[in-house]
This record gives structure tokens, C-alpha cells and sequence, in this order.
């Protein structure tokens, strides 16, 4: 019986680690201008050392990035509702969607998250290897590998 508490162990832990991998490796980043970025697009943006001084009074000192929902954008600055806000060092901090204007001066780039279809056939073929693994490791450890338990020793 503790064997099988253990193959569920490792089953949810197998879970969690696939339900990560399939959300990062989904996802890629392009750059963007700004004719090209409608609002609604969740996008990082690159600080440049002057945006990091700027910014420092409304999220904090040494900020490098900034990840959010664009709310708009034209070719001299853009409006970003921030979700995550990574320092140097990597160091990062959440908010819940404070909008924050930025200049064209305070950033260098614009990438947009978009869905990867090269990851996610990758994502999912690791999935489907890691079931089957997993559900092998669980015929193994129930005895399903010798249809039975061990013969009794001497």
C-alpha cells in the first residue's frame, strides 16, 4: 500500500511540473512598434536606464522590465497595466495592474506574448512521454510488471 501512496505522490508532482512546462514553453515574445500592438495585447517591456530612474518613484529602484496588458500605444509612449515588475539581480515583484505611462525614452523594446506553435508541439509531445512514464512507474510499483507480488522468501 505505501507503494502505491508513493506513485501518487509522484503522479501530482509529475502534474505540476507538466502543467509548468506546458505554460512556459508555449509561450514566445516578438518584438513590436507601435502601429503594430492593439490594447489587450499582455506584452513585456525593456527599461532603459533613464526608465528605471523615471519609474523609480511609482515601483520601486532598479527596475529592468516591466510585464503587463498594454492598454495603448503610439509611436512616443505607450500605457502598460503592470502584472510583474522584474529588478536587477533577478529579483521581481507582482501588482495587481497598476497603469503606469512610459515615455519612448523609458523603454528600449516591446515584445508581445504570443502563442508558439513549435513549443507547444514540443509541450505536448513531453506531456505524452511523461504520462506514459508515469503510468508505467505505477504498473511497476503495483506489481504489474511480474503480474503478482514477489514469491515469499526463504
Amino acid at each position: 500500500m505505501n507503494n502505491i501512496s508513493c506513485v501518487m505522490e509522484r503522479l501530482r508532482k509529475s502534474v505540476v511540473a507538466i502543467a509548468f512546462l506546458i505554460t512556459a514553453s508555449c509561450t514566445a515574445y516578438t518584438p513590436v512598434r507601435g502601429g503594430e500592438a492593439s490594447p489587450g495585447y499582455d506584452v513585456r517591456v525593456r527599461l532603459t536606464d533613464r526608465g528605471a530612474v523615471n519609474l523609480a518613484p511609482r515601483i520601486g529602484p532598479r527596475a529592468r522590465q516591466l510585464e503587463g496588458t498594454l492598454r495603448e500605444m503610439t509611436d512616443t509612449s505607450l500605457v502598460l497595466s503592470v502584472r510583474r515588475v522584474v529588478r536587477e539581480a533577478r529579483g521581481e515583484d507582482t501588482y495587481g495592474g497598476v497603469e503606469i505611462p512610459l515615455k519612448s525614452e523609458d523603454f528600449d523594446t516591446v515584445e508581445a506574448s504570443r502563442t508558439s506553435v513549435p513549443r507547444s508541439i514540443l509541450a505536448a509531445g513531453a506531456v505524452i512521454a511523461s504520462v506514459f512514464l508515469v503510468a508505467k512507474g505505477a504498473g511497476d510499483a503495483s506489481g504489474g510488471k511480474t503480474g503478482g507480488p514477489p514469491p515469499p522468501g526463504k
